[in-house]
């Protein structure tokens, strides 16, 4: 019976109320770098030019800030072949974590499921070890 009501209070409420709820200006801020309300997911720019260590591209925006188990897609616009793989870049130890597999010049990763666990969790490219990121998931 609970749940009959609760549903139907529910499903009374307006989109703006459904919307308003849970707002606050943590979630504000979090809303321009973490998934999009419809769970779209984030997309990290591999610039043209980042294949070259004296380049100075990077992933962009770095760090990329996420919302536990977002997706992230990892998008190739160098004329080179590049991967995001978590790790310790100074190492080239990789963690497991996530690993876009090959993403080859000018297409986009699939996408990525981050961690649930909030934290950094640091990325590189394990063919070009200079290109480094960092992923904030809170």
């Amino acid at each position: 019976m609970a749940f009959v009501l609760l549903t139907i209070s529910f499903l009374g409420m307006g989109h703006p109320e459904i919307l308003a709820q849970g707002t606050n200006a943590t979630n504000a801020t979090n809303a321009t770098t973490a998934s999009g309300s419809d769970g779209s997911p984030v997309t990290v720019v591999m610039p043209a030019g980042s294949a070259a260590a004296t380049g100075g591209g990077g992933y962009e925006p770095d760090p990329v800030t996420v919302s536990p188990g977002s997706n992230i897609i990892w998008d190739n616009q160098d004329n080179a072949l590049h991967t995001a793989t978590s790790g310790d870049p100074q190492t080239a130890v990789l963690d497991g974590i996530f690993d876009t597999g090959y993403v080859m010049a000018n297409q986009q990763s699939a996408p990525i499921p981050m961690p649930i666990e909030p934290g950094e969790y640091t990325y590189f490219c394990t063919l070009h070890p200079f290109l480094t990121g960092t992923v904030i998931v809170e």
